[in-house]
């Protein structure tokens, strides 16, 4: 499987993205993830301003950590614009070295 990423992709995306990496599910191919992983929440300060604070904290069981702030990695770095057809041709050629097997 190859999941296609970018800077824009953010939050759940990024736990579905992160967790079949650390899975070892797919290959990530595009660019490093936003870095969005602690849930946040509206907290007012005031009648004219809300801050949003993290209430909790992503774990991913195999890594022990999570992507908050650093984004996740693509295995395969190329940029978003030419993800897909780079994750294409790497479709290709996994398809064509089983067929010569």
């Amino acid at each position: 499987m190859f999941v296609l990423t970018s800077s824009r992709t953010f939050s759940g995306a990024e736990e579905f993205s992160y967790n079949l990496k650390n899975l070892k599910r797919a290959t990530l191919v595009g660019e490093t993830t936003g870095g969005g992983a602690h849930p946040v929440r509206g907290e007012r300060v005031s009648d004219r301003f809300v801050v949003r604070v993290p209430f909790m904290r992503a774990n991913n069981p195999i890594s022990k950590t999570n992507w908050e702030g650093t984004g996740v990695e693509p295995d395969v770095k190329v940029p978003a614009s030419d993800a897909l057809e780079k994750a294409q041709a790497l479709a290709k050629e996994a398809i064509e070295k089983r067929a010569a097997h």
